[in-house]
């Protein structure tokens, strides 16, 4: 028998074991690690594949920020990103939040994408958290990077005793680096990598909130490990690696239920069912943007290719110009075509509506308008070639 530790009377759910049985979270993992895979294979073009890493980027950020207490926006923060402008004084600190954590995320993101092995370490951690807190006014016992030397409580939670943490993260790295061994062999397959990466990586993100090795910044710390150990799994994509803060971050209060239900009731497998759950959904919600913007990708090109009918010139821009505005989502009015854009607005200036009509007559004879009664509909539907067919369904 080994020397009888402080944590295992105060915090005996910290255990470094886990059980699985249940069907439901194998059917959940199932699907996540196929929609990774279905994410992988998907052409972007370069320019729309930067922008949409931007977006989960900064939603990654603000999300995991938001749990704290952070009150930007995604819109206010790309902004302030974006225009390197500084909110007022009184403000400042949330700007730096967000920043630190979109550091943090970049850095996971570059590493991963260099192929820089991921060596989950003591000092690893510290590392995180000290990116986290750089430059925040802490309280005078918090010390960016350092183990707490003091009993910390979030909530109505207490920490690990300070004298056990060291030990505790010590041993925490060692039994993430266990359970990710499998990633080491090349013959391991993908849903197998996929199983064990999500696994260790919530389960990681669980014990480093048992633990609170930090006096603040462990929630954050715990967030971008587990985002760190997906980036590295080789199987999941750069921009499905930090979906997991948005889903907490949507659910807090679900969120800080089941990590207490973990600890309280020892019920380690909800939390990674209710992770895994959240998963699946905003992978599916990631997969319905992806195919939108294929699908409008594919829509400008056809328009292209069946225009080349109509002879250069400004009648040709001007009607690609047209059908290329049409919303996607309702029909608009003829009275409504000449503001739906500046361009069009300036094409159209000084045209007649005969212009217009002959205008829509020609893409309808083409094939890329429609009408419905008053209404002109895009014909982007046509981009739906393996749509299922809902029965029923008015044409």
């Amino acid at each position: 028998m080994g020397e009888q530790r402080s944590y295992q009377e105060t915090h005996p759910w910290i255990t470094f074991e886990y059980r699985l049985a249940q069907d439901r979270l194998w059917r959940l993992l199932g699907e996540a690690a196929s929609k990774c895979q279905h994410l992988s294979g998907t052409p972007l073009q370069p320019a729309l594949a930067r922008e949409l890493a931007t977006v989960y980027l900064i939603r990654g950020a603000v999300a995991t920020t938001a749990i704290e207490g952070n009150t930007l926006s995604e819109d206010e923060a790309r902004d302030l990103l974006e225009s390197k402008r500084k909110l007022p004084e009184s403000q400042q600190y949330l700007q730096l939040e967000v920043e630190n954590v979109i550091e943090g995320l970049s850095r996971i993101d570059n590493a991963a994408r260099g192929g820089v092995p991921l060596m989950i370490t003591s000092e690893w951690v510290k590392q995180q958290n000290r990116i986290i807190l750089a430059g925040l006014e802490l309280e005078d016992h918090v010390v960016p990077g350092t183990f707490t030397q003091v009993k910390v409580v979030a909530g109505g939670y207490r920490g690990a005793p300070p004298q056990d943490i060291d030990y505790l993260v010590e041993r925490l790295c060692a039994w993430l680096t266990e359970l990710l061994a499998p990633l080491e062999d090349p013959a391991t397959p993908d849903d197998m990598r996929f199983f064990c990466s999500f696994l260790a990586a919530t389960l990681g993100h669980l014990y480093i909130a048992w633990i609170h090795p930090f006096g603040d910044g462990n929630g954050r710390t715990a967030r971008l490990l587990e985002c760190a150990i997906l980036a590295h799994s080789g199987v999941v994509p750069w921009v499905s690696s930090n979906l997991l803060s948005d889903h907490y971050n949507r659910t807090r209060t679900r969120y800080y239920q089941r990590l207490d239900m973990a600890s309280k009731k020892l019920d380690v497998l909800g939390f990674l069912t209710y992770s895994a759950q959240g998963y699946v959904e905003q992978l599916r919600e990631q997969i319905g943007q992806v195919q939108a913007a294929q699908r409008k990708v594919a829509w400008i090109n056809y328009v292209h290719e069946i225009m080349q009918s109509v002879s250069e010139g400004p009648t040709q821009k001007r009607q690609r110009t047209l059908v290329l505005s049409l919303p996607f989502d309702r029909g608009v009015k003829s009275a409504e075509i000449r503001r739906l854009t500046v361009d069009l607005a300036e094409m159209y200036a000084g045209k007649t509506d005969k212009t217009l009509t002959r205008d829509l007559n020609r893409l309808r004879e083409l094939g890329l308008i429609r009408r419905r009664g008053s209404s002109i509909y895009s014909r982007i539907d046509l981009m739906d070639a393996f749509t299922p067919i809902v029965k029923n369904c008015p044409p």
